[in-house]
């Protein structure tokens, strides 16, 4: 029987040359410590790689264990391995790829924009596929709780498994099956990782947004904050646009495969489902945005007026000290020399200048700002941005 261990996140073609360069030689264009380079690919222990053709350029590798890596220029990879112990071959891909791949995979794409730091946190579960032709004891891997049989192919799925019976002559359509399986798996888990991550930033602005008064103390700490939310909220939306492309590559394998049917039965699969799904967490990100956006625009309102009522306070005393200067300027016949008052006279008046505007931060971190965030607008075009009063 052969096990299956797999995953996806968005790749090119560019990205697949930049690993085949890694997987072979041991190399890499990008500046990159060559030394390391060269140990990633010895602890890779492959013994033959290839770049190959099929629906999708590909790279096809195998290792002197008896693992085979596909790893697809859409960024599906597919770990398989033949093995009489279900347990023996998932533990033999499980170490494979923590241990092996994926250092190699993530240090080759260390450079360049970066992984969300909430995405980087979460640990990522990879569905294990059995594929068997003989008939086995199913139960003993766990409960099963679905079973789906088409076209003389059994889907079963228990909490820890995935397996699929068919017959030896199903052996293309099964290969299909499974790396569609793993792609919708996948997506539907960025997916729902994304939402999760939207309801935590909303909930987070939504506390600031609930507070009346704001001290001029707080500003700093909420625009800091509101801009970290507002890069990662800007990197997880660029994945998300990305990803379109992805589900119409896909479909389209599907079709040419014809097994769009079978993922519809045996794994209730839709391509159009999951359309619909990427564009509702691409609307509510937008969303996400606009709310972030208005908020940071009303602390930043804040910050900006008591600024101007630094100048603006700076100015007038400035402007004083200059007129008074001019005008014991003007009552005399001759320049003025330097002497001992002159320069007291000056001390005094930056004294004065730096206490009224040391007064002036006290005042505003102690002064509590009334935010007027709106409560029930719709932010439908981000234009909804409310003023701020004086509380």
């Amino acid at each position: 029987m052969k096990v299956y261990f797999g995953g996806w996140y968005q790749r090119t073609t560019l990205h697949l040359t930049e690993l085949f360069d890694l997987f072979a030689y041991g190399k890499s264009q990008l500046n990159l410590a060559s030394e390391k380079l060269a140990s990633l690919k010895s602890n890779l222990d492959f013994n033959t790689v290839e770049r190959q053709y099929d629906f999708l350029e590909y790279i096809l590798a195998k290792t002197n264990s008896g693992i085979t890596l596909k790893y697809y220029e859409d960024g599906l990879y597919v770990l398989e391995t033949e093995t009489d112990d279900i347990m023996v071959g998932q533990t033999l891909l499980e170490d494979y790829f923590n241990q092996k791949l994926n250092p190699a995979v993530s240090y080759i794409f260390s450079l360049g924009a970066p992984t969300p730091k909430v995405l980087a946190n979460i640990k990522t579960v990879h569905p294990t596929i059995v594929a068997t032709i003989a008939k086995i004891e199913i139960e003993k891997y766990g409960q099963v709780y679905s079973k789906i049989s088409s076209q003389g192919i059994t889907v079963y799925k228990t909490p820890s498994y995935i397996f699929v019976t068919a017959p030896a002559n199903k052996k293309e359509i099964i290969e299909g099956l499974v790396g569609m399986q793993i792609f919708f798996r996948e997506f539907k888990d960025q997916m729902e990782k994304y939402l999760n991550i939207h309801r935590v930033i909303w909930e987070e602005i939504s506390k600031l947004r609930n507070q009346e008064y704001i001290t001029g103390r707080q500003v700093p700490t909420l625009i800091s904050k509101l801009e970290n939310y507002q890069y990662t909220i800007n990197l997880i939306s660029s994945r998300i646009n990305q990803m379109t492309v992805y589900i119409n590559t896909r479909s389209s394998i599907a079709q040419k495969l014809s097994i769009v049917e079978d993922l519809s039965v045996l794994f209730k699969y839709k391509f159009e489902g999951l359309a619909d799904t990427h564009k509702y967490i691409q609307e509510l990100w937008s969303m996400t945005i606009r709310y972030l956006n208005d908020s940071l625009t009303i602390v930043r309102s804040i910050e900006a007026k008591t600024l101007n009522t630094s100048i603006q306070s700076l100015q007038i005393i400035t402007s004083i000290g200059v007129f008074s200067g001019i005008i014991g300027y003007l009552s005399r016949d001759k320049l003025p020399s330097i002497n001992t008052f002159g320069v007291i006279y000056l001390l005094g008046l930056l004294t004065i200048v730096w206490g009224v505007n040391k007064l002036i931060k006290i005042l505003y971190k102690n002064t509590r700002y009334h935010t007027n965030f709106p409560k029930h607008e719709s932010l439908n075009d981000g234009s909804n941005v409310s003023h701020v009063t004086y509380g």
